[in-house]
């Protein structure tokens, strides 16, 4: 039997490629004959890196500052001229600090890294949106690009509170070079399926900020012609800020499963394994595992979905299940490791005896 594992980070605890390699082993101790083909795999977001660098990109570290202006040290893929960028390693949840407002978060770093990117040369840029902990509305990215920002009385903003509170006016600087947003959300800039609405709680911010943030991200999509642009929500509306400039968005995961060839090497295999940390509504939503499951459909293989948690299962799935049944759920390593391997056995003989 020949299978394709797929499976993307199981976030706060191991890596894509360290989640295959837990089912590949799986697999083989169920059946020591069985043909794996194993890629890492992300969506835009967390990973996207790993993806690339699989694929014969070469990683680099440069510096930026992160989502509360502190200078930090941030890695990137690069092949020739074009680069992959990654936001969450630059203004990412995970790296504010306890004392860091949530309200006062910004992107400025993203634009700091790209115009250093520019000067080493680089003609097209990727930037892999997700995992962050910002929502101004890419406004700090669209003051390091050379947009002006200016109040109401049209003077330029001095960034005490967030951008978009201050911003009521926007002079736009098209970019002159290739950018694109890789998305892993679908979501408008503004409204309850907005970032505020959508992801604000869990960045930290209070439901007065969240109904204050989301209103001007409706005056200022309006003022950028996003209203109607699906994924300009993404990364607390990055996506839009993007688009605003001349770049273009482009759903992560359909991209990334593209450059992987991932439907010629569906065909050529008998079941399919993909995953992710939780299993929910968004996975259907622009996530890598609902593709993988949704191209897995289309060409008639068997998909079987492993995650930390499963709130709603993939419709058209063999099976959609979590490694932490009847167990307490666990961010270890090593559990979560062994935990992915023996689920992945028991399963492959639970198929295999109804083959049987």
């Amino acid at each position: 039997m020949r299978h394709l594992i797929l499976l993307d980070t199981f976030k706060g605890s191991i890596t894509s490629e360290k989640a295959a390699e837990a089912v590949a082993a799986g697999i083989l101790q169920q059946d020591p004959f069985a043909i794996i083909d194993r890629s890492p795999v992300a969506d835009g977001g967390e990973g996207t890196l790993a993806v690339f660098a699989s694929e014969g990109y070469t990683i680099r570290r440069e510096t930026t500052i992160d989502l509360a202006g502190r200078s930090c040290k941030v890695m990137y893929a690069q092949k020739g001229d074009e680069a992959i960028i990654e936001v969450a390693q630059i203004c990412g949840l995970t790296m504010r600090h306890e004392n860091d407002d949530p309200f006062l978060m910004h992107t400025r770093g993203v634009g700091n890294l790209v115009n250093t990117l520019r000067k080493k040369g680089i003609t097209k840029i990727r930037i892999a949106l997700g995992g962050t902990g910002t929502t101004d509305g890419g406004l700090g990215f669209l003051h390091e690009m050379g947009c002006s920002l200016k109040d109401e009385k049209g003077v330029q903003i001095q960034f005490q509170t967030n951008p978009l509170v201050e911003t009521k006016q926007i002079i736009r600087k098209k970019v002159s070079f290739s950018l694109e947003a890789l998305v892993d959300v679908r979501s408008p800039y503004s409204g309850e399926d907005g970032p505020a609405y959508l992801f604000g709680a869990q960045k930290g911010l209070q439901r007065g900020e969240i109904v204050c943030l989301d209103q001007r991200l409706k005056e200022i999509g309006s003022l950028l012609e996003l209203e109607h642009v699906q994924g300009a929500g993404a990364a607390g509306g990055l996506g839009g800020a993007i688009h605003a400039i001349g770049g273009t968005i482009t759903s992560g995961a359909q991209s990334i499963l593209a450059y992987l060839r991932v439907e010629e090497r569906l065909k050529q295999a008998d079941y399919v394994w993909t995953g992710e940390g939780k299993v929910d509504r968004q996975s259907q939503l622009g996530k890598v595992t609902g593709e993988i499951a949704r191209v897995a459909s289309i060409v008639q293989v068997p998909c079987l979905v492993l995650a930390g948690v499963v709130e709603e299962k993939i419709p058209g799935t063999l099976d959609c299940r979590s490694i932490h049944e009847g167990q307490p759920i666990t961010l270890d390593r090593e559990q979560t490791y062994a935990r992915l391997k023996e689920q992945a056995r028991s399963w492959l003989e639970e198929l295999s005896a109804k083959q049987g």
